[in-house]
């Protein structure tokens, strides 16, 4: 596993900060209120200070051990944040009735492991959320030396249904129009003027992370892969 640590509470990359809290806002809305929660891969518990106010219990788990002490700080007196492996959760199997791991399976090299971790310590009524950067085919991020591994879409999907009954699909993407859509895949957007709309995309400033969206089907530039998944199957 390879480190990578974001604190989106000075970090001066608005486009990320804005990233970060689309997805945190999007978990909140689907955990139900007195959920028994397990957040794997805390970081520096940006999320976990807003997680521990909604649950009945909490348990976070974070692989490095500085990144772990400062979650604990962050996060105050009293809640469990311990260091373990994503790939070895040490937990006893149907443990949790919610399981939230955002961007965290790509740092694994072994995603397939914490997938199946992830299954092994929900309970039969639980549901799992986890977030991974967007890959129509899965690879080595070649931008991202901390993402040893980005799981594709047909991949991850494929396997997230072979271990649970319902898996519920989402995209965040930059809303585009079709023309957008095309000049980008066929590079043609510097000869159009258009590279201005993605650069103040990566800038973060605010008339173009306005158009970001998360939705079940996706109508321009795919940022992330979400996936909702439900009603763990028997074990095998």
């Amino acid at each position: 596993m390879v480190l990578e640590r974001m604190d989106v509470n000075s970090n001066p990359d608005g486009l990320q900060v804005i990233l970060h809290q689309l997805r945190y806002d999007f978990v909140l809305a689907r955990m139900p209120r007195h959920s028994k929660v397990l957040e794997i891969g805390t970081g520096l518990g940006a999320f976990t200070k807003q997680l521990v106010p909604r649950c009945s219990s909490y348990i976070g788990v974070e692989y490095d051990p500085v990144a772990c002490d400062a979650a604990r700080r962050n996060a105050g007196p009293g809640v469990e944040i311990i260091e373990g492996d994503a790939r070895k959760l040490p937990f006893g199997s149907n443990q949790f009735s919610f399981v939230v791991c955002l961007e965290v399976l790509e740092h694994l090299g072994d995603y397939q492991a914490g997938v199946r971790n992830i299954h092994r310590c929900l309970d039969s009524a639980g549901t799992a959320i986890i977030s991974v950067p967007y890959r129509r085919t899965g690879g080595k991020s070649t931008v991202n030396p901390y993402h040893l591994y980005e799981p594709g879409e047909s991949e991850l999907v494929s396997l997230f249904r072979q271990l649970f009954a319902i898996v519920d699909v989402h995209y965040l993407y930059f809303e585009e129009t079709p023309l957008m859509k095309f000049a980008r895949r066929m590079h043609f957007r510097r000869l159009l003027g258009w590279n201005r709309f993605y650069a103040d995309l990566s800038a973060g400033l605010p008339e173009a992370t306005a158009k970001l969206r998360i939705g079940q089907k996706s109508a321009g530039m795919n940022i992330n892969l979400i996936l909702v998944a439900r009603d763990k199957r028997s074990e095998t």
